[in-house]
């Protein structure tokens, strides 16, 4: 394998890919089957498809308007709460693809959903009381 690591960095990535394996995975499924459970009928939560499952770097939801992703990201801010919005720019408004040209013209889906979602804290260590906090403090902005 062509990985150019040096065998310090060889070394720590292979003892986390294991644990990587063997509990984060599937912890991190756990995390984001509760936040869907939860917010299924408050807001557009991810969508796996049936018989596959995801890393989740992200555990990102839709809201239905810009106006209602800020007010909730400050609300979840003033109680502590982080949150991010990680493509506030959609692809092709960065500035490093200005003089690409597209093959679509209309990207306006893109860049409204781009100025809807927030991703909520996830990561395979959140335990079931932080997360509640996370779920509670939706609901509780968005009147549920």
């Amino acid at each position: 394998m062509n990985s150019r690591l040096d065998t310090m960095q060889a070394a720590v990535l292979q003892v986390k890919l294991q644990a990587f394996r063997e509990f984060e995975l599937e912890a991190v499924n756990r995390v984001a089957q509760r936040y869907t459970d939860a917010l299924r009928d408050v807001v557009t939560i991810p969508v796996v498809k049936d018989g596959f499952y995801s890393s989740w770097a992200q555990y990102t939801i839709l809201l239905p308007s810009e106006e209602l992703r800020n007010g909730l990201q400050a609300a979840l801010k003033e109680k502590g709460i982080p949150s991010m919005v990680y493509y506030p720019k959609a692809m092709h408004e960065q500035g490093a693809f200005r003089d690409t040209p597209c093959v679509v013209t209309d990207l306006s889906v893109t860049t409204e959903l781009c100025k809807r979602v927030l991703a909520l804290p996830m990561h395979p260590y959140l335990d079931e009381a932080e997360q509640r906090d996370v779920i509670e403090a939706v609901k509780e902005y968005l009147g549920r």
